[in-house]
Parts: structure tokens; sequence; C-alpha cells
């Protein structure tokens, strides 16, 4: 079975290494990291993943220029299993990631997907700091990974104000995460997770049943979850082969195919 997990990160952290809890609490433990594609490839060798979708540490920890251009060169080592994402800053303040300079570095350089670290890269993600951005990203199908680490408040209110956006929501936490995303999941028809933090016992399982698995990206978050538990958990998860194959592979292809850039 082809497997794509879609969240890796490449880099060390500065700190090793921020987990969230079930109660929002940061959890700073050490974990094994990939400083480089080789040793990220090697981990993908071990779990028989196919290709992933990475991100470099120093996008946060650093500067987000610099981390996009650490994630392309890492991924570019190995294109054909390495996809690479950016991260984003307004651009009332940073010219550059207007869409406009943005769209089309993005496009030479083969990048579909994006990220946002608000909190981290101090700004707002709202409407009044980088709504024109936020519009021309929902309009391209490009999706955005965010995190709840940064605050439920975020995730909410960025859908709320573009509720066309493709989001992917990943780091959320190991304990129950239904009351918070299953209202997301039933009013926005384009909202993701991926399944790294998913470990308790028949989530997977009720989402297909409650939303469809079309919403689901298989996906470990390395580092902050070993690659091992996740994959265990989706093909442990008891649903049908059908499910298990678009989570595993399927709806991230299906997204990156919808990007127009």
């Amino acid at each position: 079975m082809k497997l794509i997990d879609c969240s890796c990160a490449i880099g060390y952290k500065t700190i090793n290494y921020e987990v969230v809890n079930h109660e929002n609490f940061i959890v700073r433990e050490k974990v094994k990291q990939a400083r480089d594609a080789e040793e990220l490839l090697q981990e993908l060798d071990f779990c028989g993943i196919d290709a992933a979708v990475v991100s470099h540490n120093t996008m946060a920890d650093v500067d987000p220029d610099y981390g996009n251009r650490q994630v392309t060169a890492e991924a570019a080592k190995a294109p054909e299993r390495l996809i690479p994402t950016w991260t984003v800053l307004p651009p009332v303040t940073e010219s550059r990631y207007a869409p406009e300079q943005l769209f089309p570095r993005m496009k030479a350089g083969g990048v579909r997907l994006l990220r946002a670290y608000p909190e981290r890269n101090r700004y707002m993600l709202n409407a009044v700091a980088m709504g024109d951005l936020l519009g021309e990203i929902a309009a391209a199908r490009i999706p955005l990974y965010v995190s709840p680490s940064e605050g439920w408040q975020t995730v909410y209110g960025v859908l709320q104000e573009f509720p066309t956006l493709t989001v992917i929501l990943y780091n959320y936490g190991l304990w129950s995460h239904a009351r918070y995303t299953f209202p997301l999941f039933r009013a926005y028809p384009n909202f993701h997770m991926e399944t790294g933090d998913m470990q308790t016992a028949g989530e997977i399982k009720e989402i297909c049943a409650k939303f469809g698995s079309e919403r689901l990206l298989f996906g470990s978050d390395f580092p902050s979850n070993n690659i091992g538990g996740p994959l265990a958990t989706l093909l442990g998860s008891g649903i049908a082969e059908e499910h298990t194959l678009n989570i595993a592979h399927r709806n991230i292809e299906r997204l990156l195919s919808e990007v127009t850039i």
C-alpha cells in the first residue's frame, strides 16, 4: 500500500522538543530528530513510507525565509519522495509574501502547500493582518497547515473569516479533540486533519463514520511522534480498505492536484 506521511519536519529545534498535550500545556522532551533529508529518509524507509510532506524547524525557530530556503534545499535531494512546504508572513510587512510575488516563487520551487506559525513569527492570522494573501490562498486551493498549539481561537478565527480555505490541522494533542474538531468538520468542507495525534482508540473510525474518510490525511507529525505509532493506529483502525487508501495517500494527492498557481 502506498503511504504518504503528510507531516514531517527536518532540522533540529532550538528546544528539543515541544509537544502539545491534551490540556494545551507545552511538554518539553528529548526526541529523535532528523538533521537533514538523509536522516529523514532513513526513518521513512524503516517504516515503509513512500513519500512525505516536509517542513523545516527553522521556519519557526530561526527565520521564515531561511527555513523556506532550507526545506527547499533538503527536498531537492529526493524530489520524488519529499514534498516541500513553505511558511508565510504578512505582506504588509514583508512584500515578498504578497500573492503576486509568492505564488510564482512557489510554482518555480514546486511548492504547493503552506504553513503558518503566527505566534512564533509574531503576527495575527486574520483578515486585518493578511486578508489579501489568505483570500488568494483559499482561491488557489493551496492547503494551509495550522496547529492549535498556538490556540484554537486562531484555527476557528481564520476559518470563520475564510470559510473556503483548505486547512490541514496538525499537532493538536493526544487526548480527544472531538469537541474542538467535529464542529469544524461539520461547518467547513475544506477542513482536514492529519492523523499523527489520533492515538486514542476509535478516533479514525468515528470520523470516517461521521464525516467520511476524505477529510483525514495520514501523518505522523514527526518528530513530535515517531512514525510507527500513527502508522500502526491507521492500519489497526478497523476501517474499510477504501477508507484506508484514502487516508494513506489518495486524499493528499487529491489536494495537491487541486492547487492552481
